[in-house]
């Protein structure tokens, strides 16, 4: 018999609807948001960035060499933070190691996580009697077989309870791929996990709620995200929010499908449909403002107990994840008005996008890691977040204006600012699962990623709106290293790029054309000299990073994700090994930088020149080939 869910995570959920496969759903009329006038805030990013262009454009002659020195200035700046990226980068590769990695006896460290987030894993052979011990509390039961390592295939046996004393011949087929079985524990007090959780303290302090915002998402691809949420240990607490768009046909019957297949296996799973106001912006803001709104109205009591994690549709979150969360805001003082944020690695679906997705997806997750890990709990979260339910009240939910496209980001600014700098981000060292960007073939997935670049890079208009919250909040170092946190990461890298990428380029295209011949490098005038020894300087850091990024990516894959690295000394057609071709996907970053990053710079830059209003959002396509 499965243990009784306590009554604080019993939410007050409305009564299934027909046709919906008994899943709950209210719908709500969404109040209008007020939009601010950010344009005036937005001149100053695109002056700085014209005049960076308009530098290089002046570069050929002389007596404008001198202004080179301000690129030179922004180059310099740009070294001293990519300097403190590194150092970062350090630090959570000491800090993974600490979490995940044993130790020379072979025991796993306490922060480790072995059995009991996604099971007991191991040989059929290994687990032949497991004791009560092992399998009590876990919510899984994991067994490879030697024909697929790492291969996971979820079975789900709702309903019944597994035996305490298992044999394999029991519990797998010795043909089959891998066997996973849902095991509910008689006691689940008398359990620990691996990863130091004692679970004789009782369910967690916080009721979790996973918000999944969905928009024409494949089902294996949903099926996955919930997959790996079941396979917690406190899955039986946690609430489940599809987060529908109504102009989705055939919405409420896909979240029926998913609440038949899930249902039981979390306390509550309810689905809500936003309706697009013709002053919103379509995408992920919106449809996540409308699923909490409609949330918090759902539920009634003390709602400072309901901690939000807001997820993509393609996430797959460990369970130390909760763990964490659960230890790191239970050490912060006054835990409601944070925000927690973990990184994200994509482990999903390598071998079937091109290398340079591959390569500027690892590049991303890389500066996104080390800006989570902030010295002054001043960063900004990627994609998956966890923030109090009371603290999205108090400061009046999402933005959907137009500029407000970044949400994640926009969403801190908007915290930090609201709540007189209070707000702080803890990052949480249990890296979130994600896909890549994929369509059908190469050539659409080259496509998707650069709509997604460009996508990104409308964040922007975030430094824009920091600006424009400047005065709700008190001055404050914190508040200055937020500032400067928004110009690093828009304005600073635009600056760079313009003046070590663009800036050699069209200088020696330039002399070519003019004297038929290229400069030397010492003929080169004073400050383009200099220029050059920074971009050595920062071109070292970023590969320093890109190594520490590698370790941490082979940390995770082993020790939390559970992957097997088995494709290491697998060779091509080309008789070259796999890991080479990774090594080599990185200098396809040369050409990403360009295609990535200038091009949609320059396109987003325009667009807010000339104050133009991108009302669309591209869902980006991710498709799941494997099941991981």
């Amino acid at each position: 018999m499965v243990a009784e869910v306590p009554a604080k995570f019993k939410a007050n959920l409305p009564q299934s609807t027909a046709g919906t496969g008994g899943v709950g759903y209210l719908p709500m009329a969404m109040p209008r948001q007020r939009e601010p006038y950010l344009y005036p805030f937005k001149l100053p990013l695109v002056v700085c960035t014209l005049t960076a262009l308009a530098i290089v454009m002046l570069s050929p002659w002389p007596r404008y060499h001198h202004l080179l020195w301000l690129l030179v200035a922004v180059c310099g700046y740009s070294l001293c933070s990519i300097v403190c990226q590194a150092i970062r980068m350090v630090s959570l590769v000491h800090r993974y190691r600490q979490l995940y990695c044993c130790d020379n006896s072979g025991a796993a460290s306490p922060g480790s996580v072995a059995a009991g987030s996604l099971g007991v894993m191991g040989s059929p052979t290994s687990l032949s009697v497991p004791t009560k011990d092992v399998v009590a509390g876990a919510k899984m039961l994991l067994v490879d077989t030697p024909s697929r390592p790492g291969h996971k295939k979820s079975l789900r046996a709702k309903g019944h309870r597994a035996n305490v004393s298992l044999d394999a011949a029991d519990c797998c087929d010795q043909s089959a791929e891998s066997v996973a079985l849902v095991i509910d524990c008689e006691d689940w007090s008398e359990s620990t996990s691996s990863s130091g959780t004692d679970w004789s303290a009782g369910p967690p302090r916080w009721n979790h709620v996973f918000v999944i915002p969905n928009y024409k998402e494949d089902m294996s691809t949903l099926t996955a995200t919930l997959d790996a949420l079941a396979s917690h240990s406190w899955a039986h607490t946690y609430t489940i929010v599809l987060a529908m768009e109504s102009k989705e046909l055939g919405a409420a019957q896909k979240a029926g499908q998913l609440h038949e297949q899930f249902g039981c296996t979390f306390a509550s799973m309810v689905f809500t449909l936003h309706v697009l106001d013709a002053a919103e912006m379509p995408g992920k803001a919106s449809n996540v403002n409308s699923a909490v709104r409609q949330f918090y109205d759902m539920i009634s009591g003390d709602r400072s107990s309901y901690m939000l994690t807001i997820i993509d549709a393609d996430a797959l979150v460990p369970f130390e994840y909760v763990n964490q969360l659960e230890n790191v805001s239970a050490a912060a003082a006054n835990p409601g008005m944070h925000i927690y944020a973990a990184p994200v690695l994509f482990e999903q679906d390598n071998s079937g996008v091109p290398g340079i997705v591959r390569a500027t997806d690892y590049m991303w997750s890389a500066l996104a890691a080390q800006n989570l890990n902030s010295w002054f709990g001043v960063g900004f979260p990627i994609s998956n977040y966890s923030l109090s339910l009371k603290l999205v009240h108090d400061i009046g939910y999402w933005d959907t204006f137009p500029d407000a496209i970044g949400e994640d980001m926009h969403m801190f600014i908007k915290a930090f600012m609201r709540t007189n700098g209070a707000t702080q981000l803890h990052p949480i060292h249990a890296p979130i699962n994600m896909l890549h960007v994929q369509g059908p073939n190469w050539v659409m997935s080259l496509w998707a990623r650069f709509l997604q670049a460009e996508r990104h890079m409308r964040g922007i208009a975030d430094t824009a709106y920091a600006l424009h919250e400047w005065n709700r909040a008190q001055f404050s170092l914190r508040k200055l290293v937020m500032l400067a946190a928004c110009l690093e990461a828009h304005l600073v890298p635009v600056v760079t790029l313009t003046s070590l990428v663009i800036l050699p380029v069209f200088y020696n295209l330039f002399m070519l054309a003019t004297t038929h011949s290229l400069p030397s490098p010492l003929s080169l005038p004073l400050p383009m000299r200099v220029l050059a020894v920074l971009g050595q300087a920062n071109l070292t850091c970023i590969v320093f990073i890109i190594i520490c990024y590698e370790l941490i990516r082979s940390i995770c894959r082993r020790h939390l994700f559970r992957l097997m690295d088995n494709d290491k000394h697998e060779r091509c057609w080309w008789n070259c090994p796999r890991f080479v071709l990774h090594c080599l996907n990185y200098l396809t970053l040369f050409v990403s930088v360009w295609v990535y990053t200038v091009i949609p710079v320059v396109l987003v830059v325009g667009k807010h020149m000339f104050n133009v209003r991108s009302m669309n959002y591209i869902v980006a396509d991710k498709r799941l080939h494997t099941q991981l």
